[in-house]
């Protein structure tokens, strides 16, 4: 993985002490179930506090839906959501996903403004590199596609790489494509931001609050089961992210949800002894297989695992996602 980055990263490595993740902050919009009843009935409910629930929360309520409760089994945001590596890019190989990913970055932009809660948006950019010819013709489809729908990107040089990102190695290159507009976040406030509004908006949110099953008739759902007591419904979403497959097979009338969940890593550094800029590039290298962005003045690094390892967590009363154990040799293969 090190050798996309120069010498003045690897020095970091043998430093003391890989910073964690920090843990998310509560906010007081949250009811505490154990303070205050849930409700008996509601018109829609979400399963999942992280980044895809409190989503769904924030658009159904601005769209004008009332009676939207959301249940968290833990704390909002601690799940998959808390360990995400924020990098927030339009640079997809299909339109709608493009289109997607740039109402994300102009929502975010705007999030802050509108709740009072910082997210940790930085307009950085970012740089896709090939290394081959194919690599190159790749990004160059991407690149017209974006210019397309009105997304800024630029197919660039080499040198043009080693001037927007001074600490990268570029000899192997022949190309790349230029995104100025992609952003970093933090995909934990960004939840939390998500919620607040929601929840500004009449959206009932409660942690600590697991379901149990969904309730079914004649294909229809009436309710959910929560370990403090019933809601009827008449629409339910899950977006309970590591726990959905799971979730969807204890239904009434189980539902296949085809989504696993696997293990992946990541390095973060402490502050390079020349801090990297806040607004530096986030870097994709695919045919080295690894993603880098800034981290508090250091590198967030990782790789894109050719064998995933699954996540079982079947039969686990595991109400938050923990730190992995290190895996090195997994690591280094897939770097």
């Amino acid at each position: 993985m090190f050798h996309r980055l120069l010498s003045v990263v690897r020095r970091q490595r043998n430093g003391r002490g890989w910073q964690k993740w920090s843990s998310v902050r509560s906010g007081a919009f949250v009811a505490e179930a154990h303070s205050v009843a849930l409700p008996a009935e509601a018109h829609v409910v979400i399963c999942g506090g992280g980044i895809m629930g409190t989503s769904v929360a924030y658009h159904l309520s601005k769209m004008g839906w009332k009676d939207i409760v959301l249940l968290e089994q833990g704390r909002l945001a601690a799940g998959s959501t808390r360990f995400c590596a924020g990098i927030l890019s339009t640079a997809r190989h299909l339109t709608i996903e493009q289109k997607m990913a740039d109402y994300s970055n102009k929502l975010y932009h705007q999030l802050e403004q509108e709740t009072g809660i910082q997210t940790g948006y930085i307009r950085t950019g970012s740089i896709f590199l090939a290394q081959t010819q194919d690599r190159l013709i790749s990004l160059k489809r991407v690149n017209s596609r974006l210019n397309v729908i009105g997304i800024p990107s630029e197919i660039i040089s080499p040198r043009k790489v080693a001037e927007l990102h001074p600490l990268l190695n570029v000899h192997d290159l022949v190309g790349a494509m230029h995104v100025p507009e992609d952003a970093v976040v933090s995909s934990a406030d960004v939840a939390l931001a998500l919620a607040s509004a929601a929840s500004q908006n009449g959206v009932q949110i409660y942690d600590r609050t697991s379901i149990l099953h969904v309730m079914v008739r004649k294909g229809q759902v009436t309710g959910v089961e929560t370990d403090k007591g019933q809601i009827q419904c008449q629409y339910f979403v899950n977006c309970a992210g590591q726990w959905a497959y799971e979730l969807g097979l204890s239904n009434e009338e189980p539902v296949s949800i085809p989504l696993h969940a696997c293990e992946h890593f990541y390095l973060l550094t402490r502050p390079l002894e020349t801090p990297l800029q806040s607004n530096a590039p986030t870097i994709v290298d695919a045919d080295g297989r690894i993603y880098i962005r800034n981290w508090q003045g250091g590198i967030l690094s990782g790789g894109f695992e050719k064998n995933p390892k699954p996540i079982f967590t079947e039969g686990k009363n595991q109400l938050e996602i923990q730190n992995l154990q290190e895996d090195w040799d997994h690591f280094d293969t897939a770097s």
